[in-house]
């Protein structure tokens, strides 16, 4: 069963230019562990209103659920990783993930 995961970030004010840079490099480690970032979209919204210019909503798909927590089990223990994950902190006022499957 295919899987969607879509992640909505809330990027601070004046912070998105260091956003972005963080992502490419977590896209180039994530890409050494497997993950399909030709598959990957990243969108900002172009309108919406409020915060929707401090807003990046990324997709990635799966093949499978057992793909993507095989993935995440291996990058969670990646140190640079975790190093990562420390410097979002100051970087996002809020970040959600969803998944979805496709509907038959």
């Amino acid at each position: 069963m295919k899987v969607m995961q879509r992640g909505i970030m809330k990027v601070a004010p004046g912070k998105m230019a260091e956003a972005m840079a963080l992502s490419e490099k977590l896209m180039a480690l994530s890409s050494r562990y497997g993950m399909s970032t030709t598959g990957a979209r990243m969108y900002r919204p172009f309108t919406g209103g409020g915060d929707a210019i401090h807003t990046v909503i990324f997709e990635i798909e799966w093949d499978s659920l057992t793909e993507m927590a095989a993935f995440f089990e291996k990058m969670m223990a990646d140190p640079e990783y975790q190093s990562q994950m420390s410097q979002w902190d100051t970087l996002l006022e809020n970040h959600q993930v969803e998944l979805y499957v496709v509907l038959s």
